[in-house]
């Protein structure tokens, strides 16, 4: 095989690859590929990290929830705020056991996003208090909210008003 043939096989194998990458998301016919929603706190300047660390039991909280559709359908979701103990671990599987203080439901179009003021309150003075957040969706075939892994926490100390 001459070098000139050679040439020609390489490039007719980088177009055919070329070609193939391009027509995936055709045939594909916008499906959505991996569907997924997000699940996002802001502290009040609605900036990542600037979240109150020491409040007081009663003591306004004043936060946002984002959330974000990617399940390639309308989607109705739910976010529970759990109150806790360090002890009390999360899990991907089951409900966090804390205490509800508060609820946000939202309904979101597919590719759809919302971010909502909150405020909270907590009730129960300690250090490193769990405040989570978990992300609920609702299933028409069961016609309940299911948890499906999806949570994200803050911590504070919280301590006696006075």
């Amino acid at each position: 095989m001459r070098i000139d043939e050679k040439l020609q096989t390489v490039i007719l194998l980088i177009l055919a690859a070329y070609g193939l990458l391009i027509s995936i998301p055709l045939l594909l016919g916008g499906r959505v590929v991996e569907p997924f929603s997000e699940l996002g706190v802001l502290g009040p300047e609605m900036k990542l990290g600037d979240y109150p660390h020491d409040v007081q039991i009663g003591e306004n909280i004043d936060l946002f929830v984002y959330i974000g559709n990617h399940e390639g359908s309308v989607s109705y979701y739910k976010v529970l705020f759990k109150e806790g103990a360090r002890d009390l671990n999360v899990s991907d599987v089951e409900p966090y056991r804390g205490d509800i203080i508060g609820q946000a439901e939202f309904l979101l179009l597919d590719g759809k996003n919302v971010t909502k003021p909150i405020t909270i309150r907590l009730h129960q003075s300690g250090l490193n208090r769990r405040l989570v957040f978990e992300l609920q969706q609702f299933d028409p075939t069961s016609g309940y909210f299911k948890y499906d892994g999806i949570w994200t926490q803050l911590w504070f100390n919280v301590t006696e008003a006075g």
